[in-house]
């Protein structure tokens, strides 16, 4: 394993010398002087003498294996491997390396090529087989004898002998407690796999392979890595319920993560399962760990975002780390200054690596930003600062909360570091925020890295110098040495010309890594010729360029002037994707004029270094690097090919909108989630591009997908943030804007504004969707009915009748919407019988189609209607389904808040422990809930949209915590803790801002009604006589857009309002909203809530007879009727 240092011990003297490698051998004071002969750079085991004793535990060579057979049977041939063509042969190669050294007989070999049915002449068969091997494989490395044939080659040099070297290497450095040793010779040896391996090696292959996932969990559990080894040691464990060590591993690793009581579960699987198959318990060992789990707490589990493992050692760095760590002890807010390609980020990343051990970190990428003024949101973006909106019942809530404000709220709870990367382009807007949160809280700790400094007076700054170059073995010529052995392991290097050449790149270390990648194909000689004339060139033309563009485009510069014609028009056509791209993208931007087959030139970008590939879950992407981005932007201004690009973008990005539209519209919107995921820093950068240069119809079309998953992410404010620009561009760009496209953007548009309490934005929506559906005749039929749906009066009789057709529609998302809609609005009038049917049928067509957005979000209104119903469980079912799928969607904020309604309804069903203990759940995560991974959104100046948005979003935290703390109330006062639960439900109202808030708000309405109900049902209702005065002020008709009553939320108002009257006020009156709430079908969303316990408290303060009367005369009224008569007996209306 190239970089770590092995020993050589003279057997005479036991004198040491070290090379590139690791393990221990011994040799003789011959032997000693050949490899001195040598030298270290010209080490190979096949030139070693024979009198050195190869170890048992590690490989001597960072060089491929000569013969490949864990995958492709493959053999090295010019440093590279090559496929052995033929089963035949294949088969002749693994039956010789899996014993190498070792004469085998040509009847045994026959046996094994041909097994079962020999062929006609089989000697001569075999040696016409052994001739082709023979010129596969290194000269002299098959060899033929009186005893048959043999490989001369040592076991390491197969890979499956290296693995097994590795494995005991491996299993040495665990039994010495050198955990990360252990973890590095494993790793180096799962990647010796390239595939399957054929069946003649996979047994012996799978074992080996199995014990190095074995060692793999042991070491990340001897780190204390348990997130990272709960994966390994689930898959460890599935693999055999009867092995006790991967039990172990995996009841060690739940235990780590904080899931203690998963841990007891595997145990007791374990111990049932040896019990009914084998007759046996578990062993001593597992008992004691099982014990010592029930005894002690779980450890604490830090949360940390963004950061990224290191690829490899960070040479040369330890005394800038250490200094660095001592100015963040001492200062608030620390600057990493260098120039571009100093290694800023990767001190950044190792230093929030050591800072994990003792506090939350996030790590927040800056590079990619075009403006300042996304700052905040990309901050915000990164720690998961979405604005989800609550559901309750057929109600979606949302209030917008500023940016800043939810940063500082974050920041306030608890000691963290942030981690602001490459913030040289938007300096000033990064100090104008790490300002605002220094001041605000004491707890967070700032680290940026920058090419210049903030300027605020609570700023460190260092200064990061370049890799020290002095001598042969300085840092810049060791990273040299180390990246381009990686690159080609057989490479000589000079150290003369290693260090001279480490200096022209003025130690800095993405400079010296791009020349070392360089070594694949040249000399290092050859690379310090012609990249010294470039910086010459460059520095004695244009000494006022950027320090970054004074070393890194020299590198780059250069590395563009060794493409051909058609990867450098490649690279430049390229150069706008900051989220990469597939090779459909690149056809469709790159492919035309000199780029006939632009997969060509992609293999030759990779191969240079200026393009990364990655395996996603849409296939393989390509990425540049950004100041490689930036080169491009360079070229392609100069080239006069902008115009023409900017008109492929566009196409392209046209064509993956539509596509997305059609796959939310033909049930398919999880496929579409992860496309919109990989696409969406693309589409976005796009969308900007379009609104600058005036292209309304393609600021249409992107935003109608960008919106609509924005929503479905709870991330409300960066559609509000595009609301004006984008209603501004629809009547100058719809007609260009794909007629899918078209709808779905007014039906986001619409929607926020609705909500939002826009009316006269709504109204010229609806107008020019109705003009849309009139010209418009290729809508998808599921989009069509819902913009046929929004322009109805909702109240109207045609839409009853609209509604009734669509149930017998042939498309089967547009059965599905209107079965929705209708149990919808049968929910809201009370008719539950009606809703929970609708919705059933909602829910069987949603699934049938797969629709998974569907399935969630009907699943969540059937739980509110079995709620409204009485029936918890059944609700609480559902909620649990409901939460899952929008987990599966990546939708975490709604699906965090999905099951606060989860921990309600068990509640309210009398499962108190297992609510609580979700609540606890939900609560205990702290910055760990927010900092997790969210979207990416656009802060744009704000108009009237955002500022509307703002007075329905600005209290999302607190309505989060005002939901948990009722929950909580509410299991307290069931549990008969009722002075704690009254206690907590009213520091739920004032953590949601009531009275202060919108009175209308429908979950702070349905809180209120619960802290009243519950400070009522305990003898304790005059204490929220200010509270039940605010409730009956409020403009009930506001409470859903659009103006008309939700009877079930009147209802639950009239019950805790005539509650309170029962006990403090007018009796007559209360008696008549208590009975007048039953015939409504009030909400019962918490138990304090339901209407049975009130009129029983009723009827021990007024009698039976009062009570009786009241309900028996409600009793024959409509639900209407009984609506009219909650708005007079309300004190105001």
């Amino acid at each position: 394993m190239t970089g770590i240092r092995c020993k050589l011990r003279a057997l005479e003297s036991g004198d040491e010398v070290t090379l590139p490698s690791h393990g221990l051998v011994r040799v003789s004071k011959q032997s000693k002087r050949q490899f001195e002969a040598f030298g270290p750079a010209a080490y190979d085991l096949r030139t070693v003498p024979h009198d050195i004793a190869y170890p048992e535990t590690t490989h001597l060579t960072a060089e491929l294996p000569v013969v490949g057979i864990l995958g492709v049977v493959t053999t090295v041939v010019d440093g590279s491997p090559v496929p052995v063509s033929g089963t035949r042969a294949q088969a002749l190669l693994v039956a010789l390396a899996l014993d190498p050294g070792r004469a085998r007989s040509s009847q045994g070999l026959i046996e094994e090529v041909w097994p079962g049915e020999p062929p006609r002449s089989p000697k001569n068969a075999l040696q016409t087989q052994i001739s082709r091997l023979r010129s596969a494989l290194p000269s002299g490395a098959l060899e033929s004898g009186p005893g048959g044939y043999r490989l001369v080659l040592n076991a390491e040099d197969i890979d499956l002998g290296r693995a097994r070297a590795l494995t005991r290497g491996a299993e040495g450095h665990l039994a010495q407690g050198h955990f990360q040793d252990a973890l590095d010779l494993v790793v180096e040896a799962l990647g010796l796999w390239r595939g399957e391996p054929i069946d003649s090696v996979r047994v012996e292959a799978d074992a080996v392979g199995m014990a190095l996932k074995s060692l793999q969990v042991a070491a990340l559990l001897g780190l204390r890595r348990y997130g990272d080894a709960l994966p390994h040691a689930q898959a460890r464990a599935a693999e055999d319920p009867a092995d006790e060590r991967a039990a172990a591993d995996l009841m060690r690793a739940l235990h780590g993560v904080g899931r203690p009581n998963d841990a007891l579960t595997v145990f007791a699987d374990l111990r049932n399962y040896l019990a009914q198959r084998l007759g046996t318990d578990p062993s001593p060992a597992t008992t004691a760990l099982n014990a010592e789990i029930l005894g002690h707490d779980a450890p604490k589990v830090l949360q940390t975002i963004g950061l990224r493992a290191a690829p490899n050692a960070l040479i040369g760095r330890g005394d800038d780390i250490v200094a660095i760590e001592e100015l963040l002890h001492t200062s608030r807010v620390t600057t990493v200054l260098g120039p571009g390609g100093a290694g800023k980020t990767r001190i950044a990343h190792a230093l929030g690596h050591r800072a994990a051990d003792s506090m939350p970190v996030a790590f927040v990428e800056l590079a990619s930003l075009r403006s300042g003024e996304d700052v905040a949101s990309a901050i915000g973006a990164t720690l998961g600062l979405t604005e989800a909106d609550y559901t309750v019942g057929s109600l979606q809530v949302a209030r917008v909360h500023s940016i800043h404000e939810r940063l500082v709220d974050v920041f306030s709870t608890r000691r963290g570091l942030l981690i602001l990367d490459n913030c040289e382009h938007v300096i000033g807007e990064v100090a104008a925020v790490v300002d605002e949160l220094v001041a605000a809280t004491d707890l967070v700790t700032v680290l940026a890295t920058s090419r210049s400094p903030m300027g605020s007076t609570a700023e460190s700054v260092f200064p990061l110098p370049s890799l020290g170059m002095l001598g042969p073995n300085s840092p810049a010529t060791e990273l040299f040495c180390v990246r381009a052995r990686a690159v080609r392991p057989s490479v000589r290097l000079d150290p003369g010309a290693v260090a001279a050449l480490c200096h022209t790149l003025d130690g800095l270390p993405l400079a010296i890594e791009l020349a070392a990648a360089r070594v694949k194909s040249m000399s290092v000689e050859d690379i310090g010729t012609r990249l010294h004339k470039r910086f010459a060139l460059l520095r004695s033309t244009d000494r006022t360029r950027p320090e970054r563009h004074r070393t890194l485009h020299a590198v780059i510069d250069w590395s563009w002037n060794l493409l051909d014609g058609t990867e450098q028009a490649t690279l430049r056509r390229l150069c706008r994707f900051p989220a990469g791209f597939d090779l459909d993208a690149a056809r469709t931007v790159a492919e035309w004029s000199e780029v006939e087959d632009v997969s060509f030139a992609l293999d030759g970008l990779v191969n240079q270094s200026m393009l990364t590939v990655a395996e996603t879950s849409t296939g393989v992407r390509y990425h540049m690097l950004e100041t490689v981005r930036e080169y491009g932007e360079e070229q392609l201004d100069a080239s006069g090919e902008e115009e023409q690009v900017a008109l492929r973008l566009r196409a392209w990005s046209t064509a993956v909108s539509t596509r997305i539209s059609a796959g939310y519209a033909g049930g398919r919107p999880a496929e579409m989630v992860l496309l919109l995921e990989a696409e969406h820093d693309n589409l976005l950068s796009m969308m900007r591009h379009s609104f600058a240069h005036d292209v309304s119809g393609h600021v249409c079309t992107l935003f109608s997908v960008l919106g609509y998953f924005w929503a479905m992410r709870g991330a409300h404010s960066e559609v509000l943030n595009w609301a004006d620009r984008v209603q501004s561009s629809i009547r100058r760009g719809i007609a260009e804007t794909p007629d899918d496209n078209a709808v779905m953007c007014m039906l986001v548009l619409a929607a926020h504004f609705a909500y939002g309490r826009q009316l006269r934005r709504v109204a010229r929506v609806r107008v020019d969707l109705r003009n849309l559906l009139r010209h418009r005749t290729d809508i998808a039929p599921g989009l069509r009915f819902n913009a046929e749906v929004l322009v109805h009066h909702i109240g109207g009789r045609g839409l009853a009748r609209k509604l009734a057709l669509a149930t017998r529609s042939e498309y089967g998302d547009v059965r599905c919407n209107a079965y929705v809609v209708r149990a919808m609005l049968a929910q809201n009038s009370g008719r539950l019988h009606e809703s929970i049917r609708d919705g059933e049928r909602a829910l069987g067509i949603a699934r049938s189609r797969g629709d998974l957005w569907a399935v969630g979000s009907t699943s969540q209104t059937l739980a509110s209607s079995y709620g409204l119903a009485g029936d918890q469980a059944t609700a609480a079912e559902y909620y649990r389904t409901s939460a899952d799928v929008m987990w599966t969607m990546h939708a975490y904020e709604e699906s965090m808040q999905t099951r606060t309604f989860l921990a309600m309804a068990l509640i309210g069903a009398g499962r108190v422990d297992e609510g609580r203990a979700l609540v606890e759940e939900l609560a205990s995560g702290g910055m760990a809930q927010d900092w997790s991974p969210g979207n990416s959104g656009d802060t744009a100046d704000p108009g009237p949209a955002h500022d509307s948005g703002a007075r329905w979003d600005r209290a999302q935290q607190q309505s989060t915590s005002a939901s948990l703390t009722a929950a909580r109330a509410a299991a307290d006062v069931e549990d008969g803790h009722v002075e704690r639960g009254l206690a907590q439900f009213r520091e739920a109202l004032a953590i949601g801002g009531w009275p202060s808030q919108d009175a209308s708000d429908p979950f702070m309405t349905i809180l209120v009604c619960a802290a009243v109900g519950a400070h009522v049902l305990h003898g304790r209702a005059a204490e929220m006589r200010e509270a039940v005065g605010e409730l009956v002020r409020t403009p009930w008709n506001a409470l859903v857009p659009g103006g008309f009553y939700d009877i079930p939320m009147l209802g639950a108002v009239a019950c805790a309002v005539g509650s309170f009257e029962v006990q403090c006020g007018d009796r007559e009156r209360g008696v008549r909203l208590l009975a007048a709430s039953d015939r409504a079908v009030g909400r019962q969303d918490f138990p304090s809530m339901r209407i049975d316990r009130h009129v029983a408290a009723a009827r021990a303060i007024v009698g039976d007879p009062t009570v009786d009367a009241g309900i028996a005369r409600a009793a024959g009224i409509t639900r209407h009727a009984a609506l009219q008569e909650i708005l007079s007996s309300l004190p105001v209306s």
